[in-house]
């Protein structure tokens, strides 16, 4: 049954009117953020690139991004794709006094920067459509050598794997004292950029791969016991082996028991579980998302903002698989977001979770599948810090 004129036409309104509330909110911050920026700019050509960071809901972040497009235009700006007078990256964050706006204004090699702080009653209005999906990180370990993987064993051990060795830690009166070091003996110079992957093994107590090195990990009467070996075998990720690129930093492309044609080459990779299959989630070594599903490989939609850093978790939560990535923040500081997907679609689920000062250099999905291990390099403390991070219902 059609449905009537009368009928159709108070639809259109309604949507109209949803539309219209969703821009007004946000109609009188982006005129004055705006303004901010076209002070820095002065007139000429941008390029803009606007980021959320911040439990705001797709739909809002839209309306700023068009907000905030149309009123620099209405400054006398020319928003351009490249090759501008300036390049204007903003942060839609957020902090405890409610949202923040940052941009960035770069104009050759001079950097200035504008911020928007909005009032709370913004902050409060924009929280009704946020994400009730919430991402909690527990601090495992930290020292000043580069961490590649960390993994716990029950509740008393704790390995974690760094360049050269693989350290056993055990659980005494509520803190972590090293137990055993072990040395990887390998034949071959490591690459610069170093990645490393601790992996449960079926007969034994885990693998721990390195490019092109494996180390086997195994139990006697009172300690573990460790032999290294050099080795091609492809590195377990979840469903799949793939394949790693010894000499360089990422997975070749080659799978096994594979999907058929050789993928392109890769840095991470994620199992997304279906109700009746397993989709493949990889991110290739151009920061592209793709979603590899029986025979069909497709570019994820809304993947824009992923970085190089993937990692599947389950939980109670939402359709109970969630991809985790992480994602430059401004201005040194990488985040972690939870997303789920439908069909090749993602959506967020989660407000960024910030580090401050930090940058993610390893991304892996726990032994467990209900944690991932985070694994951020805090410069300016000069220390490495590994996370065991959780996805939790609610806010």
């Amino acid at each position: 049954m059609l449905p009537s004129k009368r009928l159709l036409s108070l639809t259109i309104a309604l949507l109209a009117c949803a539309v219209a509330h969703a821009s007004n909110t946000w109609d009188s911050s982006a005129a004055e953020f705006a303004k901010q920026i076209a002070a820095l700019t002065g007139p000429g050509t941008i390029t803009v690139v606007i980021t959320n960071r911040s439990a705001l809901s797709t739909d809002d972040a839209t309306a700023i991004r068009r907000a905030i497009e149309r009123e620099l235009r209405s400054s006398g700006l020319v928003i351009r794709a490249k090759d501008a007078n300036s390049d204007v990256r903003i942060a839609l964050s957020q902090n405890q006094q409610g949202w923040l706006w940052v941009a960035e204004v770069q104009e050759g090699s001079e950097l200035k920067v504008a911020m928007l702080p909005l009032s709370v009653a913004t902050s409060i209005a924009a929280l009704n459509s946020a994400p009730t999906i919430t991402l909690r990180a527990n601090l495992l370990f930290a020292q000043a050598l580069p961490i590649l993987d960390v993994a716990i064993l029950g509740d008393q051990r704790m390995i974690v794997l760094d360049p050269e060795h693989i350290k056993v830690y055990n659980q005494v009166g509520g803190s972590w004292q090293q137990a055993q070091t072990f040395a990887i003996a390998h034949t071959q110079p490591f690459p610069r950029d170093l990645r490393g992957r601790i992996v449960p093994a079926p007969d034994h107590l885990f693998d721990a791969y390195l490019p092109g090195v494996v180390c086997m990990a195994a139990k006697n009467a009172s300690d573990l016991t460790f032999s290294c070996n050099d080795s091609d075998d492809p590195w377990p990720l979840g469903s799949q082996n793939a394949f790693y690129n010894s000499t360089r930093n990422f997975f070749t492309g080659v799978l096994t028991p594979g999907f058929g044609a050789k993928l392109v080459p890769f840095y991470s990779v994620a199992d997304l579980k279906r109700p009746n299959s397993t989709a493949f989630v990889f991110v290739d070594t151009g920061g592209t998302a793709h979603l590899l599903e029986g025979d069909s490989r497709k570019l994820i939609v809304g993947a824009r903002d992923w970085g190089s850093d993937i990692a599947a978790v389950h939980s109670e939560c939402g359709s109970g698989t969630h991809i985790l990535t992480s994602a430059a923040g401004w201005p040194a500081s990488d985040s972690l977001r939870a997303y789920e997907i439908s069909g090749h679609e993602a959506t967020p689920v989660s407000a960024p979770l910030t580090f401050e000062g930090g940058t993610i250099t390893a991304l892996w999905t726990a032994g467990d599948g209900s944690s991932a291990t985070v694994v951020v390099e805090k410069q300016q403390e000069n220390r490495y810090e590994a996370y065991s991070a959780v996805v939790a219902c609610g806010r």
